[in-house]
């Protein structure tokens, strides 16, 4: 019976860590929201890309680096940017919201991704496909 209550009480530290894991990571992500808005500081971006960073630790979302892949951007890291959401797409294929963003920000530099992006949001959404 003490067994059975230790290996209880071992599980039940193990969730709540993973829940405050779980919300560090959402904390982290909503701080770095405001650099995703249009004129942010050099200063706000260079946090925000350490706190997305940070965000996906442990984290099975791909919230955080989709949010980074913009951040990158934003900072001119073009390069960055894009091979962050090619990891995300790899990953996950349907993700429409990944596609998305993948197309918006090959926009004007790379026309195969563009194009492979909107085949894909097609494939995943025919009723609203344009």
């Amino acid at each position: 019976m003490t067994a059975a209550r230790a290996a209880v009480a071992a599980v039940a530290v193990l969730v709540i860590a993973w829940l405050a894991v779980m919300e560090r990571d959402a904390a982290l992500e909503a701080r770095a929201a405001p650099a995703q808005q249009p004129g942010a500081s050099a200063a706000l971006l260079a946090r925000a890309e350490g706190d997305l960073r940070d965000a996906r630790f442990l984290n099975p979302d791909s919230a955080p680096q989709i949010s980074l892949a913009a951040v990158l951007r934003a900072r001119g890291d073009e390069a960055g940017a894009l091979a962050e959401m090619a990891g995300v797409v790899r990953r996950e294929p349907d993700n429409l919201r990944a596609w998305l963003a993948y197309a918006l920000l090959a926009e004007g530099t790379d026309p195969a991704v563009v194009e492979r992006a909107r085949a894909e949001l097609r494939r995943l959404d025919p009723l609203n496909a344009r």
